[in-house]
């Protein structure tokens, strides 16, 4: 029993303390989001588009600050569907510190209504459901991930309500080990983007 204890003891401090890390490193995140919402000239930018097939394409954002690669934020389609998906890697000190995974999913929900007549009727409304995951890392071995979600009518639907949602820990959707080869795929791109600029888009590296 004292052995259990102790760690569960253990298991409560390292999920307090990876907070905790979670907490900083995410504020500086957020803090530097909207510093590239309110344009701030410090700020400097270039994009990369990329095309490897009709069903796979996207854009590249490098976001740096004093010459030093900050932020990079990929959008791409994959398949043949209408959804996009959206990443964005946090980097400091040239280390991948957060990975945001936002994903938009839409589908119809039919009502069925019966009148005190006894007449019934149908309607069909648009439900939207957004899923965002961030997965902290916290040295080369570590990482730990965080999650909000909500779902709504889309005429009701409100991004500013949903920016208030705290992040729970959870299970992470994505292999660290994937997230790390997608980062490096992304780096390339970084190094290659002066040749292909002006140009066509091409598809300058293999995809996952």
């Amino acid at each position: 029993m004292k052995l259990f204890g102790t760690m569960l003891f253990l298991f409560v401090l390292n999920v307090s303390f990876g907070q905790e890390i979670f907490d900083k490193t995410n504020s500086s995140y957020e803090s530097f989001l909207e510093r590239i919402v309110d344009k701030d000239t410090l700020i400097k930018n270039r994009t990369k588009y990329y095309k490897c097939s009709e069903d796979l394409s996207g854009r590249i954002e490098f976001y740096y600050q004093n010459k030093e690669l900050r932020l990079m934020t990929h959008i791409y389609k994959q398949g043949f569907g209408n959804n996009a998906f959206l990443e964005n890697y946090f980097i400091e000190k040239d280390t991948l510190r957060i990975k945001t995974s936002i994903s938009e999913e839409t589908y119809m929900n039919t009502l069925y209504k019966e009148s005190s007549q006894g007449v019934s009727s149908t309607s069909v409304e648009k439900v939207i459901e957004v899923t965002e995951q961030r997965m902290l890392f916290e040295n080369k071995l570590n990482n730990v991930c965080f999650e909000r979600k909500h779902g709504e009518k889309q005429a009701k639907w409100d991004q500013d309500y949903f920016n208030t949602l705290t992040f729970e820990t959870s299970n992470c959707m994505e292999d660290v080990e994937d997230v790390r080869y997608k980062y490096r795929l992304l780096r390339k791109a970084e190094k290659k983007l002066e040749s292909y600029s002006n140009r066509k888009p091409n598809c300058i590296f293999h995809m996952w």
